[in-house]
C-alpha cells in the first residue's frame, strides 16, 4: 500500500530551540527585554549600579569625605552674613589701628622710665635727692627700700656743706652775722627731715638730724660773746621749731615698734637730751631744749617701767 503523502503541516520543523542560553532565558526573550520599557525602580538601581565605586583610603576620615562638598559646591555666604561682616568691619580696622597705637605708646613710656631711672640715678650722684621737687621726691622713695638712707645721707652732706658756707662768711666779715641769719639759712633742711620721718625707717635717722640741726646753730656766735637780745630770740624760735618737728618724729618712732637696728630704749635718749640741754643752758643760756619732746619721751619711759629691758624702756 503506497504511502500516504504528508500534509504541509506535518512538512513543517520542529520549533528552534537555542541552546547557547539556558533554558529559562532564551535568546527571544533577551530580545524582547531590549524593547521592553523599564519601570522607575529598575531605571534607578541600573544608574546605581554604573555607578564607580570608590573605597576611602586607609587612614582617611570616611565622614569628613562624604560630608566635604567639594569647592565647586560651597554655598555663597547668605545677604544677611555679607551685610554683617560689612558693617563691621570699619570697626575691626578701627580695633587694629587703636592696638598698633597702643603698642607705641608701650613703647614710649618704657623709654620715658628708662630716661627718669637716668635722671634719679644723676640726682643720688651728686647727692642733690633732698633738693628735688616733692613730686620728684615721692617717685624716687616709690618702692626704693633704701630710700630713706639715701635722703639721710644727702640731708646730712647738705648740713654740712652749709655749715661751712656760713662758717666762711662769718670768718670774711669783720663783724659777726647775726644769728638770724643761721637760722633761717638751717632752717630750710626741716621740711625734707619732715619728709624722711614718713618713709620707712625714717624717723630714727630724722631723729638724729634735729639734734644735729641744733648742734650747728650752736657753733655760731655763742660761744664769742653773740649774745644779744636779738640773738637769743632768734635762737630761742629757731629751738622752738625744732622740737616741734622732734615731737612728730618721736610720737612716728614710737608708733613704728620695733626698728631696723632692734628696739628704740627711750630712756637712753632722754639722759641723752637732758645732758645736752643742761650744758647749753650754762654755755650760752639756752632755757629750754626740746622741752615738749622730753616729756613725750619720758611719759614713754614711765609707761613701759614695768619692763626695764622692754621694746621701749631703758638698757
Amino acid at each position: 500500500m503506497p504511502a500516504r503523502p504528508t500534509s504541509f503541516a506535518d512538512q513543517q520543523s520542529p520549533p528552534y530551540k537555542d541552546t547557547q542560553y539556558a533554558s529559562t532565558y532564551n535568546s527571544q526573550d533577551r530580545l524582547g527585554s531590549s524593547y521592553r520599557p523599564m519601570t522607575a525602580t529598575q531605571s534607578e538601581s541600573q544608574h546605581y549600579n554604573a555607578l564607580p565605586i570608590q573605597r576611602p583610603q586607609e587612614g582617611s576620615n570616611t565622614a569628613t569625605a562624604h560630608n566635604t562638598p567639594p569647592s565647586s559646591m560651597a554655598q555663597a555666604p547668605d545677604p544677611l552674613t555679607r551685610a554683617f561682616n560689612e558693617a563691621v568691619r570699619p570697626y575691626l580696622d578701627k580695633i587694629d589701628r587703636l592696638e598698633a597705637e597702643i603698642e607705641e605708646k608701650n613703647l614710649d613710656i618704657q623709654q620715658l622710665e628708662e630716661e627718669r631711672a637716668d635722671m634719679h640715678a644723676w640726682i643720688d650722684k651728686r647727692g642733690l635727692r633732698a633738693d628735688v621737687p616733692p613730686s620728684i621726691a615721692a617717685a624716687m622713695n616709690h618702692n626704693d627700700t633704701t630710700s630713706a638712707q639715701t635722703l639721710a645721707h644727702h640731708l646730712d652732706r647738705k648740713m654740712t656743706i652749709l655749715n661751712h658756707d656760713l662758717h666762711r662768711l662769718q670768718d670774711s666779715l669783720s663783724s659777726h652775722l647775726p644769728t638770724s641769719t643761721f637760722t633761717t639759712t638751717l632752717a630750710t633742711l626741716l621740711p625734707a627731715i619732715e619728709s624722711l620721718s614718713l618713709l620707712p625707717n625714717g624717723p630714727p635717722l630724722a631723729f638724729e638730724l634735729l639734734i644735729k640741726l641744733g648742734g650747728n646753730l650752736n657753733s655760731h656766735g655763742g660761744e664769742d660773746g653773740y649774745n644779744n637780745d636779738g640773738d637769743i630770740a632768734s635762737r630761742a624760735e629757731f629751738y622752738s621749731r625744732l622740737d616741734e618737728t622732734m615731737v612728730d618724729v618721736v610720737r612716728r618712732r614710737l608708733e613704728k615698734g620695733n626698728e631696723e637696728d632692734g628696739p628704740w630704749y627711750v630712756g637712753k635718749d632722754v639722759k641723752r637730751l637732758e645732758k645736752t640741754g643742761g650744758f647749753l643752758r650754762s654755755k650760752i643760756g639756752l632755757q629750754t631744749y626740746f622741752p615738749r619732746s622730753l616729756d613725750v619721751m619720758r611719759y614713754e619711759v614711765k609707761r613701759s617701767e614695768g619692763g626695764a629691758n622692754g621694746r621701749h624702756g631703758s638698757p
